[in-house]
Order: structure tokens, then C-alpha cells, then sequence
């Protein structure tokens, strides 16, 4: 595996990874979780095919991805196996995914099961490489303990931040023609806590969202994608966008990010190809083909 898509463990220390050793390493943890969690039997089965893609591939086109943010913040991105560009970010603080299965029905998506086989099978593998052994299995490195756990019930679910997001006032914004978009304002809302709860789940929740090279975090729910400039207890609107013209921005590049989610789009050169005969159409009737 190359320097750049391994976890930070097994890059700062130690010798070099064995591939061998890993390949193992990830069989082992994958077989531990299957009997520790049944119930993720479906999503370990794809988490299992992404990691096979990324062992057996080479470093330019491997799935998964390590890299640094902003104050030493590491994050997994894995590319989608399924939709082409889409590229899913996975925190291993706390294994959250910015994939949809995550935000609709909590922890455990195949990508956030992916990258954390692959960051403990290659703490595994490299302490192998380094005790010359195959360690015990049954010591305190446990994969389970650590993996991404279930939701709390205190926490806010989807289906409360659909509904909640369903039941505002939304208003249109006038000084934004250009770009067509609604929003709520903090100061309508009944209870202003679950206006900040809201905030909180969209920005954990969400989709990365590319604009104008700037990332944001945008809930879909009710055929709308929702957004906040500001965290909980500073934002004091949140705003939201049809899908439809979400799919129109992309096609036309607006903002910048081209083709982000492929799943708004069918045939793309016949999207594009309707798009320009919806608009030749809106200008003939208004005069502007004239």
C-alpha cells in the first residue's frame, strides 16, 4: 500500500507494512466483527468489496484515502464504487461518513466499516511487523470495542430533523436570484433549542457539499437540501434548495462543483441536452430569441 492512503499509525512508526500481513490482518478483524455483529452482516458484505478493490488495485485508483486537514484533523475520503465521482468523507474520531446511508439511519455505513477494518487491521499489521509475531487477537486491541456504536436515543433522529425541517416557514431569498434558494429564520422558530439541535445534525449529518471552494454540510430531506453557515448557537437561519435545482446547478456548473451527486442525474449528456432545450424554450417565450 502507498505512504499517502495508509492510516497515520502505520505511517510514523515502525517498519514497513507487509501487505501480506494486512491482507490477514483485515480477515481477521472482518471475521470478528461478523461474529460480534451479526446484524451488519449486509453492510460488512460491501464493506468487504471495497476493501478488496483497494487491496488489490493499485495506489492511484485505491478507494480509500488518508489525509490531513486543518489542524492535524485526519480523515478517510473513499471514493464511491457505485457512482462515479462521489467521494465520502469518514472521520476516525468517531467513525461518522458523510454518505446518505449514514445521516438516514446512523453508524455503520459500509464506508465508515471500511475505513475502520483497514485502520485497525493496519495498527494490527504493523505491530506484527514489529514484535515479529502475530500478537494475540484476544488482547486489548479489541476491533469492537472501538467501532462505530449505535446512536443514543437522546440524540436527534432523521425522521425528527425531517419533520422539524418540514413544519418551518420558509422564505423565499430575493437578493439571490441568481441562485434560488429558501431559508428559515431562527427568531420564527417555536423552540429555539431544536432549531440548534437541527443545526447540529445537519452539519454532522450532511453531505459535503462543494461551492465555490468552500465545503459544506447539506441535509437532504422532504426533496430539499438544507444547509447552515454557522454551528449551533451562531447560526441564525438555515437555508435550503430544491433537488431539482440542485441537479440544474450541476449540470450548468454553477458554484463551481460540477457533478457531485451523481444520484440526482440519469444519462448525463441527455440531462444536459434537455437543459438547454428547457432554456431555449423559457427564452423564446419571453422574448429572447427574437
Amino acid at each position: 500500500m502507498s505512504e499517502r492512503s495508509l492510516p497515520a499509525p502505520a505511517r510514523t512508526s515502525g517498519p514497513p507494512l507487509d501487505k501480506g500481513q494486512l491482507v490477514d490482518a483485515v480477515e481477521r478483524v472482518l471475521a470478528r466483527l461478523r461474529e460480534a455483529r451479526p446484524h451488519l452482516e449486509g453492510r460488512l458484505d460491501r464493506a468487504t468489496t471495497i476493501l478488496t478493490v483497494h487491496l488489490s488495485t493499485s495506489a492511484r485508483t485505491r478507494p480509500i484515502k488518508c489525509r490531513i486537514r486543518s489542524g492535524g484533523r485526519r480523515v478517510y475520503l473513499v471514493a464511491s464504487l457505485s457512482s462515479r465521482g462521489a467521494v465520502y468523507e469518514v472521520s476516525p474520531a468517531d467513525w461518522r461518513c458523510s454518505c446518505r446511508d449514514f445521516f438516514r439511519n446512523g453508524p455503520g455505513c459500509k464506508h465508515s466499516l471500511g475505513c475502520f477494518v483497514l485502520d485497525t487491521a493496519s495498527r494490527i499489521a504493523s505491530q506484527t511487523s514489529e514484535d515479529g509475531a502475530q500478537g494475540d487477537e484476544d488482547g486489548d486491541d479489541d476491533p469492537e470495542a472501538s467501532m462505530p456504536q449505535e446512536d443514543t436515543a437522546e440524540e436527534l433522529t432523521y425522521a425528527e430533523a425531517e419533520a422539524w425541517l418540514k413544519g418551518q416557514r420558509w422564505i423565499t431569498a430575493k437578493t439571490r436570484p441568481n441562485n434560488p434558494h429558501q431559508y428559515c429564520l431562527k427568531r420564527n422558530a417555536p423552540d429555539p433549542d431544536m432549531f440548534d439541535a437541527v443545526v447540529r445534525f445537519l452539519q454532522e449529518r450532511g453531505d459535503v457539499y462543494r461551492w465555490w471552494g468552500a465545503d459544506y454540510r447539506q441535509l437532504v430531506a422532504n426533496r430539499h437540501a438544507h444547509w447552515s453557515m454557522s454551528g449551533p448557537g451562531q447560526a441564525i437561519l438555515i437555508n435550503r434548495k430544491d433537488l431539482e435545482q440542485v441537479r440544474k446547478d450541476e449540470l450548468r456548473n454553477r458554484g463551481g462543483g460540477g457533478i457531485q451527486w451523481r444520484w440526482l442525474h440519469g444519462d448525463l449528456d441527455e440531462d444536459r441536452a434537455a437543459l438547454r432545450r428547457e432554456e431555449r424554450g423559457q427564452d423564446e417565450l419571453s422574448g429572447g430569441g427574437a
